[in-house]
């Protein structure tokens, strides 16, 4: 997709004014600067008819300042191509220029240094309002031509959680979620815009430990701010979501949102092969907290001399009873917190996918988080039908403690997200990476 840039009138003229005349002489001898432009999906797919507008910085070899400054490129009624609304040259005596650009235009970005940077970048708190930001950077050499080709790239990781039931022998398990979340992420992060391949030494920066900053991916490096938070919501629908035997999202639930997308950082971890880190997550590890409810599902009335409470379906000739959340009774209004610890880097760019079996052969249903967790962060309490606390039974439960007998089994997957350009039109296809 080619950026036409529109002709150079007298306003921009009077704005180099303080230049010397070398410099004036510089911009209008060189050639009109050309972009080609392309840019991967959203987490919502992206059609090109969706970017409509970015932000555009340039630092130009031997100047002392920012060539092109955060100027807006818009994309004018029913046309192909992006707009300044005024042609910019290629200065006749430069050999490289470097180019950086950011979408939404809304971002906050400072400069420095010649070079832009995002500052406290913060997704919305629901998924439903998170935007996805795209950033660009390229050095382009005069002697290839003035018409540049800009690679978009997603600055944010986007974050899937998918969870079923497994099938654990002749036994039926019924699993019930009513919320999920992320829970002890940092919600900010400082954006610097690095060439592809530097390495950026961090040692010397007091204020940043190891999960803070990471060598940069593409052109970013992403330093992760803020005190941890939570991403997600309750399901407010009347009836919860039971799950099947089929991967189901948990994440993109109601509202019509999409999956979350998240400033890249290394999760801390909760150790739960650590007796004293399981019983308190001193490090605040990250975990996926879940709002569930199982029962398992039994032939007939009842089991012959059992006073077990459980709630009868005659005319199914069936019994459930109420496993999780255990309160010695059988209320089909009750849900459980329950959750299983993540520890990975996200980097930008790339989508990690969780998958959660619930109760198969050799699965349980997580394990109880930090309680102190569930006040801090205030989650929802039903009107008191939503148990926060940890059953008393022999043998004793505690924090990090299987809420059955084994905990949840999950794998992970990291994906790339799909180019949603590809040859100037056609809509790309996801492929895993390699």
């Amino acid at each position: 997709m080619n950026l036409k840039l529109a002709t150079f009138g007298l306003t921009a003229m009077a704005l180099v004014t303080a230049c010397s005349n070398d410099e004036i002489e510089k911009i209008n001898l060189g050639n009109e600067i050309t972009f080609n432009t392309s840019v991967s999906t959203r987490a919502a797919e992206m059609t090109t008819d969706k970017l409509s507008e970015f932000n555009i910085w340039a630092d130009a070899e031997g100047y002392k300042q920012l060539f092109i400054n955060g100027e807006k490129a818009t994309k004018p009624a029913n046309a192909n191509y992006f707009s300044l609304g005024h042609a910019i040259f290629w200065p006749s005596e430069v050999a490289s220029i470097q180019f950086w650009a950011v979408s939404p235009t809304d971002v906050k970005v400072e400069t420095s240094d010649l070079k832009p940077q995002i500052p406290g970048f913060t997704p919305a708190a629901d998924a439903e309002n998170q935007v996805d930001l795209i950033t660009a950077y390229t050095k382009a050499m005069r002697g290839d031509g003035t018409n540049v080709n800009i690679n978009f790239h997603h600055a944010l990781s986007q974050i899937v959680v998918r969870a079923k039931a497994g099938v654990d022998g002749d036994e039926t398990k019924s699993v019930m979620i009513k919320g999920a979340w992320i829970v002890n992420v940092k919600p900010s992060g400082n954006l610097s815009f690095v060439p592809e391949g530097t390495t950026v030494d961090v040692t010397d920066d007091a204020s940043t430990d190891a999960s803070d900053v990471f060598i940069p991916e593409k052109h970013m490096l992403w330093k992760a701010i803020g005190d941890k938070t939570i991403y997600g919501r309750e399901f407010t629908g009347t009836e919860p979501m039971k799950l099947s035997h089929t991967l189901q999202d948990l994440l993109s639930v109601e509202k019509n949102s999409s999956n979350l997308m998240l400033v890249p950082q290394q999760l801390d971890t909760w150790n739960l092969n650590d007796n004293t880190d399981k019983s308190t997550n001193a490090k605040h590890g990250a975990y996926i907290l879940l709002l569930c409810r199982v029962e398992a599902v039994h032939e007939g009335a009842q089991h012959p001399g059992s006073n077990d409470p459980v709630k009868v379906d005659a005319e199914n000739n069936k019994h459930y009873h109420q496993l999780f959340p255990y309160t010695g009774k059988f209320d089909d209004g009750e849900y459980g917190y329950t959750c299983v610890p993540i520890n990975d880097e996200w980097k930008p760019g790339k989508k990690y996918v969780y998958n959660l079996q619930f109760c198969g052969a050799t699965s349980g249903a997580g394990v109880y988080p930090p309680t102190g967790d569930l006040m801090t962060f205030n989650l929802p309490d039903g009107s008191g039908k939503y148990i926060k606390t940890i059953p008393t039974v022999k043998p004793a439960k505690g924090i990090g403690d299987p809420v059955l007998d084994n905990p949840i089994n999950f794998t992970v997957t990291v994906e790339e997200w799909a180019d949603a350009w590809k040859n100037g039109s056609e809509i790309g296809k996801e492929f895993p990476m390699k």
